[in-house]
């Protein structure tokens, strides 16, 4: 838009003749060379404006994508006699949004929105955030093959959303309404919601990073809404637009992508399983506290295996803290103590990075699902002496051939590594290829061993994408070894010893625990009892309830008695079954039945079955509780790690030996297990089970082995059916096995 402020005038009122003007438009690549320019020359257009509107062709340019920030300089020059006395230059890219068919596309290709929302701020600077912040997000998203960010809920600065244009980072913007309430029924609110609406887009229509428009945020759709949209769609019609938190089916056609927000995994695989139009959710799983965020890949797969399902964000990003000049108060809400002027309200702990951006298990979480690249299966058969296992990787990029992607392999007998090296597979975006594992070292196994592979992707940058594990199992028939040794029962008082081989398990016959085991002299166990309870987490109290916990006891605190006990001999095993009752009070109980089986290779096969008459609706753990001797120093596991576990939050950690200083914080807290060591100078036990270990610094020496664990929700919305939920009203038992070995 050119315009002449000049009043002069002819008589009969007819403007002056003025004088033409040029105007000039030159395109030059990122390596600055020139791709083509345009001139027009415009008559005078005295005291009025003018727009000039005119095409520049440019044959096969570099398309911009997330995966390929391809970026141009367009300079625009206004000329008054050959001299410029304007010049105005931006960086464009070329890309094309399309919804045709109810599937997302740029550029013609079909893109999956691996999403977090993001709030303009820091605590060391609240709104006030700077280049520097902006750079450090960026790039902690995109190692967490994040590509899309939801602005959440007004438009960020101008030069983040720049540098989204340069470093690769799908955005979509929002006009600044939502909340508004009742307010949007008012139509004297309209001139405020068309000059949000205007200044939005006007300020970065030009920015291809911007995917989509939004408006409002978990509103109504009123008349002012639809007001919005539509003065949206007149000013840009090259990308959709959404209401966040609406998906009905009969929304008006200028809505083009539908919006959920927290539905559960099967919700999201019914609706885009139908859906003509696009969805992405803008707000889809809340990363709260420290121990939620369960559910975020069962939501992922649920809704973006389906043609429709274009995407979603995570709701957060960062806590949302600021830092004060003086300290906290003691009463405040705090997850965290490391800093004592960062004062964040209770609802604010939802972030996949602390305010700082430090990173959080969440973090991890949303990295390993996100990941473009992974293996299809989580094991392979194989037979010795193969020369290769095929193992299946999916290429999820949308852009991205994985003849980019580097492939590191290391194949593993339990803790050591046999051989490694480095690999790539040829598959096109959106499709399957095999990768070839050199099986050169897996000659001869050793069936008491555990063979894995870890696969660590990285991008032509040497970024790591992803890492994960394939078990590699093989097909030979593994011999039964039947045990051999000399079993013996003696009872003594309130004790029944059993001795099998060089191990010694004592029970206690008027509690019907173990309460002692060991080899020779060496004691190594010294109590197994049961736990369902323990200290609440802010996830599990969300499930449970603030109330019920609030008013439950502490249901490891009982008084038991026996209601039976019996022992079955014979050559081969030694069978204690016992029945208990745990007491807290008239209103909290349980019952377990034990089967304690011992064999002649001095191994203690343990089975229970929990059946609970208490007062709070969910337990958030069912198992047995393990002490050792303090000589136990080391803890290891095969397992999931290094990061805790949960049913419904499994997709971080990868199959490994872990562990470490039974007083390390990487042996804390909540682990999927196959087995679990204690070790030390002494000796050792090893418990087999498919289930979970739990284990607290507090108290070094204790190991609760799992059966069930609550399965993780994510701000107060529990996890979905398919996932364990330790009901109490059922009126079945938990039941649960594992095997101990004294070493």
């Amino acid at each position: 838009m050119v315009s002449d402020k000049n009043k002069e005038t002819l008589p009969g009122n007819y403007p002056s003749p003025g004088e033409p003007y040029t105007i000039r438009a030159v395109l030059t690549s990122a390596e600055g060379k020139e791709i083509n320019r345009e001139e027009l020359t415009i008559p005078a257009h005295t005291a009025t404006g003018r727009e000039v509107v005119f095409n520049m062709k440019v044959n096969n340019p570099k398309h911009w994508t997330a995966e390929t920030p391809n970026l141009y300089k367009l300079k625009v020059e206004l000329l008054e006699k050959g001299v410029v006395t304007h010049s105005r230059s931006e960086r464009v890219g070329f890309r094309e949004i399309s919804t045709d068919g109810g599937v997302f596309r740029i550029n013609g290709k079909a893109v999956k929105l691996r999403g977090v929302n993001r709030h303009d701020e820091h605590p060391d600077v609240g709104r006030a955030t700077t280049k520097e912040h902006w750079l450090q997000d960026i790039k902690l998203m995109k190692a967490a093959n994040i590509n899309y960010i939801r602005m959440a809920h007004y438009a960020n600065a101008q030069g983040f959303v720049e540098l989204c244009d340069e470093m690769g980072m799908y955005v979509g913007e929002e006009v600044s309404l939502g909340g508004a309430g009742e307010l949007m029924y008012d139509q004297s609110f309209s001139g405020a919601v068309f000059q949000r609406s205007y200044e939005t887009i006007i300020r970065d229509i030009n920015r291809p990073s911007v995917i989509y428009w939004s408006t409002g945020n978990e509103d109504a759709l009123t008349t002012q809404h639809l007001a919005s949209v539509k003065l949206i769609k007149a000013l840009d019609s090259t990308r959709p637009v959404l209401l966040p938190w609406r998906a009905e089916v009969w929304l008006p056609s200028e809505v083009d992508i539908l919006a959920p927000h927290y539905w559960k995994p099967q919700e999201y695989d019914q609706l885009a399983a139908k859906s003509n139009r696009p969805i992405i959710s803008t707000e889809y799983t809340h990363s709260f506290g420290v121990s939620g965020f369960g559910g975020l890949e069962a939501r992922w797969r649920s809704l973006t295996k389906h043609p429709s399902g274009a995407g979603a964000a995570i709701w957060m990003w960062a806590d949302h803290g600021i830092k004060t000049p003086v300290k906290r108060p003691k009463c405040k809400a705090n997850l965290s103590d490391d800093d004592e002027y960062l004062r964040i309200d209770d609802a604010g702990w939802d972030g996949i990075v602390d305010s700082y951006r430090n990173l959080t298990r969440d973090y991890w979480e949303t990295k390993a699902v996100y990941a473009q690249v992974y293996p299809n299966v989580d094991k392979i058969a194989f037979t010795p002496g193969e020369t290769f296992a095929r193992i299946p990787i999916q290429n999820d990029f949308d852009f991205t051939n994985l003849n980019t992607i580097k492939i590191n392999w290391s194949i593993k007998e339990d803790e050591k590594e046999l051989s490694s090296g480095i690999g790539s597979v040829n598959a096109e975006p959106h499709t399957e290829s095999t990768f070839e594992l050199p099986l050169n070292q897996l000659k001869i196994i050793n069936p008491a061993k555990t063979y894995y592979v870890w696969l660590v992707f990285t991008n032509a940058d040497g970024m790591e994408i992803n890492r994960k594990s394939v078990e590699l199992y093989s097909k030979v028939q593994r011999t039964e070894i039947r045990p051999s040794g000399k079993l013996s029962v003696v009872k003594s008082g309130d004790n029944t010893t059993v001795t099998a081989g060089d191990a010694k398990y004592i029970f206690d016959v008027k509690s019907g625990q173990l309460i002692s085991a060991g080899l020779k002299e060496n004691r190594l166990i010294t109590d197994l009892r049961p736990t369902i309870w323990r200290k609440l987490d802010r996830s599990e109290v969300s499930v449970i309830g603030k109330k019920e916990a609030s008013q439950a006891p502490d249901l490891n605190q009982y008084v038991q008695s026996v209601k039976s006990w019996e022992v079955k001999e014979s050559l081969s095993e030694i069978v204690i079954l016992v029945t208990v009752n745990y007491a807290v009070n008239s209103q909290n109980n349980f019952t377990v039945n034990y089967r304690y089986t011992m064999t002649a290779d001095g191994k203690l096969n343990v089975h229970y079955a929990i059946l609970p008459n208490v007062t709070v609706p969910t337990l958030p753990i069912v198992g047995m509780q393990m002490e050792s001797v303090p000589s136990l120093k080391n803890l290891h596991w095969l397992g999931l790690g290094p990061f805790d576990s949960y049913p419904n939050k499994l997709s971080a950690p990868i199959l490994g030996i872990w562990g470490g200083s039974a007083t390390s914080e990487e042996t804390s807290g909540n682990k999927a297990i196959r087995w679990v060591e204690q070790s030390g100078t002494i000796g050792g036990v090893r418990v087999s089970t498919l289930g979970y270990l739990e284990h607290h610094l507090s108290s070094p020496q204790k190991i609760l082995i799992l059966s069930g664990v609550l399965g993780r929700p994510e701000k107060g919305r529990k996890a979905d059916e398919s996932i364990p939920q330790l009901s109490t009203t059922t009126g079945q038992p938990f039941v649960g096995e594992f095997t101990i070995e004294l070493k």
